[in-house]
């Protein structure tokens, strides 16, 4: 439910300028309860003669039932002579998002305004009579108009915005968790925000402060409880923090601050397992915890990012409006975010996420050590931006052409920086899950060993040895086809992750729905993602789909012959590589695993089945023994 703001008072008391200066500050639109009157209403006014209560009740029916649709939509400010207890229970009714303001004022300094004011019907019986009938509460705001309307409003925006007031709230203001809070501002949401001010982290909190100066419904914290205390119930939490132990001891703090069906959503590159370990834990306190892949970096948080939250569907209900309010809009306008499905299922697919973007990137480096040989930057650039102008066009490629040209004075800024590459394990993470699960993902393992490659820089140069190589030429046109290959290889072998996990896990993940909320917001959006989300609508894989295996199979002879040239210019191919023999080894028939059986037979009694046997007969035979 959104705030509806009811400023109230005795005519003349300037209930619609600060009702008017109030919703410009909250960005809510603005209402003037006078404006609601059935015309028999407004004639006995209009002829200086006082409403009774009978007058007044359909009045006030009027406004509460728009009060509840107020409430239901933005939010709303609603200047109202609410004057009696018996009409603000009406417009109250059951609803616990209604902030009370009454401007209160002597009635000389009233009637003189009044008096100074030649259009205004209120005569000074009328206005005495309103004084008399007016029952003054002892809850809600109390301001007196001897201020000047904008000090009446701050003071508004202060007692409103402490206790019980916000809509969402965000622990941690990193660069993420900022970027991600103003996001959520813009959607004119009432947020709190939260960060521990020990060390550095105070300047976060002064940073976030001067960004966020412009928003009035924006309450920040430094006290964790103060912070709870703030968010309206059931509270909603999004953390932005580091994944791991932080993230635990943060929750494990939570606990006894929150009420039941309270939500916590952990935005982190959090261990799928983990946090469903976490699940579990709060499932004893009633306290819903969300797990919630978010992709886009800063960029991202802040206008838009892919969303993948999993966890009790019933949970996502409570925390979807602010989710999906935020994440990056499909080409169809609706959000890149979807439940995924019960569990740690949202942070398992941001994992293979992840994975596949390992892939995509040391491609890209593939693509730009083969090209080096013989291309400039500039050159480079410009092949690549013609490759992201058609079907290859990706988030990747894009910032990797921005990346080429880009300058530190005389020289390209790419050249000057250290070829090591980081990596935060999220790769790691897709390759071991793929091992324990059976399912194939060598592109993605071969980025992350090729990372753990880069990263022996010292070893590197000791070992270095000059190849220098005449170039044996390449064709560029192989190589945008190559690198199409592989894509759709790398897709291919991530998604079959997800479905072995999907099965073994019983998620039933949609990948129509996960490949949709990847098209935009997110480091993997593509033209590639968009046609994956129409294939998964109709097939099981991407194999599966009319001409994709007759495509790739055209592409072989390409990737064959840039290989072949990566070999004779002495430039690895890890991923190019993996993509090859991925392809060769699941388009064949029949594999040397045979003599790998016999193998294992001979020196493990390990049994082995026969091309002319039953499925489920095993045999051992005694080996030249």
């Amino acid at each position: 439910m959104k705030p509806v703001y009811i400023i109230y008072g005795v005519s003349g008391s300037g209930k619609s300028t600060i009702g008017r200066l109030l919703a410009e500050k909250l960005h809510l639109p603005f209402y003037d309860g006078d404006d609601f009157h059935p015309e028999a209403n407004i004639a006995k006014m209009s002829e200086g003669t006082p409403l009774n209560d009978e007058d007044r009740l359909p009045w006030l029916q009027t406004l509460s039932d728009n009060i509840a649709a107020w409430s239901s939509e933005r939010g709303a400010v609603l200047a109202c002579s609410a004057l009696k207890e018996r009409y603000r229970e009406i417009l109250q009714g059951e609803r616990k998002s209604i902030f009370w303001i009454l401007l209160s004022g002597e009635f000389n300094l009233i009637s003189k305004r009044m008096s100074d004011r030649d259009d205004h019907f209120m005569k000074k019986e009328m206005l005495l009579s309103q004084f008399e009938i007016l029952e003054i509460p002892s809850y809600g705001l109390k301001a007196d108009i001897t201020q000047s309307p904008s000090q009446i409003v701050n003071q508004i925006l202060s007692e409103t915005q402490k206790t019980g007031t916000s809509d969402f709230g965000v622990i941690g203001l990193g660069v993420m968790g900022s970027s991600i809070s103003l996001n959520i501002l813009d959607k004119g949401f009432h947020l709190s925000v939260y960060n521990r001010a020990e060390g550095n982290e105070a300047e976060l909190i002064k940073k976030f402060r001067e960004k966020s100066s412009e928003y009035p419904h924006i309450n920040v914290f430094e006290d964790l409880s103060r912070f709870v205390n703030s968010l309206q119930s059931p509270r909603k939490i999004l953390l932005m923090i580091k994944a791991g132990k932080a993230t635990e001891s943060v929750v494990s703090t939570l606990i006894s601050l929150l009420d039941e069906n309270d939500v916590i959503i952990d935005g982190g590159n959090s261990f799928y397992k983990i946090t469903e370990e976490i699940q579990a834990q709060l499932d004893d306190y009633g306290i819903g915890y969300i797990g919630c892949g978010i992709s886009g970096g800063e960029k991202g948080a802040r206008f838009g990012p892919s969303i993948m939250p999993g966890g009790d569907p019933h949970d996502y209900e409570v925390v979807k409006e602010v989710l999906e309010s935020i994440s990056a809009k499909d080409a169809d306008g609706n959000p890149c975010c979807t439940y995924i499905g019960t569990g740690g299922a949202g942070h398992f697919v941001k994992m293979v996420h992840n994975g596949i973007e390992y892939a995509e990137m040391q491609l890209l480096a593939e693509i730009y050590q083969l090209m080096k040989v013989r291309y400039s930057n500039a050159d480079m650039a410009d092949i690549l931006e013609r490759w992201n102008a058609g079907d290859l066009n990706n988030y990747l490629l894009g910032i990797t052409v921005k990346i080429l040209r880009e300058r530190s004075g005389d020289d390209y800024l790419l050249d000057l920086i250290l070829d090591k590459a980081g990596n935060k394990g999220t790769g790691l993470w897709s390759t071991r899950e793929a091992l324990e699960m059976g399912s194939v993902n060598t592109m993605m393992s071969s980025a992350v060993f090729a990372r753990y490659i880069s990263s022996f820089k010292s070893d590197r140069v000791k070992y270095a040895i000059d190849r220098t190589t005449p170039d044996s030429g390449f064709d560029i046109n192989r190589l945008e086809s190559a690198y199409h290959f592989a894509r759709v290889i790398n897709h291919h072998q991530g998604f079959e992750l997800m479905r072995i996990a999907s099965d073994e896990y019983g998620w039933d993940l949609n990948f129509s729905e996960i490949a949709r909320i990847w098209t935009n917001g997110c480091i993997l959006k593509s033209s590639l993602m968009e046609t994956l989300s129409q294939i998964y609508r109709a097939n099981r894989s991407i194999f599966d789909a009319p001409g994709t295996m007759k495509q790739l199979e055209h592409a072989l002879p390409n990737i064959k012959k840039i290989l072949m040239s990566a070999i004779d210019l002495n430039v690895p191919t890890h991923a190019f590589s993996s993509a090859y023999h991925y392809w060769l080894s699941i388009t064949t028939s029949r594999s040397p695993a045979n003599l790998i059986q016999a193998q294992r037979d001979f020196f493990g009694g390990h049994t082995f089945q026969r091309n002319d046997g039953q499925d489920h007969e095993f045999f051992h035979y005694n080996w030249g023994e």
